[in-house]
């Protein structure tokens, strides 16, 4: 194909551009099953291990999802989701772990979760601290071509929302990378460094779609200062 050719295609399926969210959180107003952000990812391969950090901050006591990747096979290929006041719910390949965390208080939390397929083993970390590891799904691949959203759990790919399982209040830093973070790199992922930014999904070079009433907003905490 010659490159006249090559840049008229491009021209016209058009292309997204990405954008710096570095200094900026979504904000997901309230409780509904239209408010959602779908993010794209920079590599669509399947995933053998990933590790997923974001902040986030709400004040639900209820169930809510933060962060689930779903594919045309599994609904909840990953899926983080929050049971109540302390218990978080990873699911891999629809299958699921928990962990029980302290109480949840006032305030911007930071998580990271990571997989790896030789060992299943899932490690959950919350302010930069590692809860007691768990197994799962050893073996597993996670399939490629995911549809990724954030506010919403997905039961089928890229929809049937559950309004109660909605997310409502901010979510920023959202990263994602196809390999196992050292404990170091969790802390610099905590602060925000740039010296580790996510190869799958990256917050200061993201392409996305904002649904419903999901809006972007300035930072309001510096989050290094925590």
């Amino acid at each position: 194909m010659g490159r006249l050719t090559l840049h008229y295609l491009f021209f016209i399926l058009g292309t997204v551009a990405s954008t710096d969210l570095g200094n900026n959180v979504i904000l997901f107003p309230n409780e509904s099953i239209t408010s959602y952000v779908i993010l794209k990812p920079l590599e669509i391969s399947s995933l053998i291990s990933f590790t997923v950090c974001l902040n986030y901050y709400t004040a639900l006591t209820r169930d809510f999802a933060l962060f689930s990747f779903a594919n045309p096979e599994k609904a909840n290929d990953i899926l983080i989701y929050m049971q109540g006041s302390s218990t978080y719910s990873v699911s891999v390949g629809d299958e699921d772990v928990y962990f029980i965390a302290p109480e949840r208080t006032p305030g911007w939390k930071h998580i990271c979760i990571s997989w790896e397929s030789s060992t299943g083993v899932v490690t959950l970390w919350i302010n930069g601290n590692a809860l007691p590891r768990k197994t799962l799904k050893k073996g597993y691949s996670i399939k490629a071509q995911p549809f990724i959203a954030l506010g919403q759990d997905q039961d089928s790919y890229g929809g049937s929302f559950d309004k109660k399982q909605s997310y409502e209040g901010e979510i920023s830093d959202v990263q994602m990378w196809n390999f196992i973070l050292s404990p170091n790199q969790i802390q610099l992922a905590m602060v925000n460094s740039n010296s580790i930014n996510g190869n799958i999904l990256n917050w200061k070079s993201m392409e996305y779609e904002l649904k419903g009433d999901a809006i972007i907003q300035s930072k309001l905490v510096d989050y290094a200062a925590r």
